[in-house]
């Protein structure tokens, strides 16, 4: 029994161990936790500063208890629960913060090592493989900055910033490894009209001319207001099967089955704009979807380039509010919207995807594929100004899209011949180069277009 008081009556110095480990923390403090009885809320702080004074000030009152526990009846008890229970909770807090100010300078390194390198538009393949880990570094730093920290919101802005520097590293690197597609390009002897991307679905890409817009998108446009309209479907909760009534208003002179002053389920309208191409069906989405709806959906998809500012026309009647300024595409973010859809992105992306499948216009992309690539499904366009077609396709066990366009030129046997070539360059090549050449490989990218 007298050993048991004498180990209660050792020097336990508890206001000394408690600053101790508040100053010079050297081992990981368990996070308090947060459904206990015993938990004291902490005032609320607004900078690091104060949450130091706030440790200190607690540190003062403790030290004004006796720092020996005289185990007796009559003893001195141990100091209030709840200072104790704040200053763990604040030395935890504190330990967070410091976690984070490591972060965010790792961060700030990896991104001034990559911007030590110089632009990425005049640098090597070599380089921009560096600049892309480095910034891929500096954001991975970022995200793992523990919430609720002062530099939590910093994080959020710096992130942005670092993510928009990555994807331009991203871009130039694939760019500088697209060479293969200049003699499939220039063998139409057409190649100032061309844009081409091709993508994996894990959005490693490569490109000839893909930022630039072709002269019109034609029917191609259909495939980011089919993406809008599941984004607005799911949004509110409505579901594809839906119908909406087809306005007389919206009649042109159209290949399609759906008809003027008739309901149709909404997936069946979205499938005729795909696969028969219905002008009708399109007009109709974009008054259900709104200029401005469809706008918010492909900016919130992160589309800078896409705008559908116009209805589609026939031979020559024109749908009411047809809009103005013409539509916008490139194949870079076509490719992408590709790419999004084939890996179920996005809630209705299979709707959208077997209507791809269904496509009625065979003679570009699906007559271009050969066994033992398969073509998958495709959406085609073609006016006055443009041919042009975007094609998923399987190469073994992989899947790409290839999107090209041929502006001021119906020459489909030039089309057929770029999705044939590079179809043929995939599979021979097991993919974009030999196994010998993927040394300076980067990871999977969230967007492979400027952004």
């Amino acid at each position: 029994m007298h050993s048991v008081w004498l180990q209660l009556l050792k020097p336990t110095v508890i206001v000394g161990i408690l600053m101790a480990n508040v100053a010079l923390p050297k081992f990981p403090v368990a996070a308090p936790e947060q459904n206990s009885q015993a938990m004291v809320a902490v005032p609320k702080v607004e900078t690091l500063a104060e949450l130091y004074r706030l440790r200190d000030r607690l540190g003062i009152e403790l030290s004004h208890y006796p720092t020996v526990m005289v185990a007796t009846r009559s003893g001195v008890g141990p100091p209030p629960a709840d200072v104790l229970t704040q200053l763990g909770t604040i030395n935890y807090r504190l330990q967070q913060e410091e976690i984070a100010r490591q972060l965010q300078q790792r961060a700030e390194q990896a991104a001034a090592a990559a911007i030590a390198l110089g632009n990425p538009a005049t640098l090597p393949a070599s380089e921009l493989a560096t600049a892309y880990t480095h910034w891929d570094q500096a954001v991975a730093a970022l995200n793992q900055i523990p919430p609720n920290t002062f530099a939590e919101a910093q994080a959020a802005a710096k992130k942005q910033q670092y993510e928009q520097q990555r994807a331009i590293a991203a871009y130039h690197y694939d760019t500088a490894r697209s060479a293969f597609l200049q003699p499939i390009v220039e063998q139409t002897g057409l190649a100032s009209r061309v844009r081409l991307t091709v993508c994996s679905l894990q959005r490693e890409c490569r490109r000839w001319q893909g930022h630039l817009p072709p002269a019109s998108p034609a029917s191609l446009i259909k495939v980011p207001v089919a993406i809008a309209l599941m984004a607005k479907l799911h949004q509110e909760g409505t579901v594809p099967s839906t119908t909406i009534w087809v306005s007389p208003s919206n009649w042109t002179e159209d290949a399609g089955s759906i008809w003027v002053r008739t309901e149709y389920p909404a997936e069946q309208i979205m499938a005729d704009m795909i696969s028969a191409s219905g002008n009708i069906a399109t007009n109709q989405l974009i008054d259900y979807i709104g200029w401005e709806g469809i706008q918010q959906s492909l900016q919130s998809h992160g589309y800078q380039a896409t705008r559908v500012t116009k209805k589609l026309v026939g031979e020559s009647t024109y749908p009411a509010n047809a809009g103005n300024t013409p539509n916008r595409i490139t194949t870079d973010e076509l490719t992408d919207m590709m790419v999004a859809i084939y890996n179920g992105e996005f809630p209705g992306a299979d709707l959208i995807e077997a209507a791809l499948a269904d496509q009625r216009d065979r003679n570009l992309g699906h007559a271009a594929v050969h066994s033992p690539n398969d073509w998958l499904g495709e959406k085609t366009g073609r006016n006055s100004k443009v041919l042009g077609t975007t094609t998923a396709i399987s190469v073994g066990s992989q899947r790409y899209i290839i999107t090209a366009t041929l502006d001021y030129s119906g020459n489909e046997a030039a089309m057929r011949s770029i999705v044939a070539g590079v179809s043929q360059h995939l599979l021979t090549h097991d993919g974009f180069e030999p196994e010998a050449d993927r040394a300076e490989e980067v990871a999977t990218r969230p967007r492979t277009f400027l952004p």
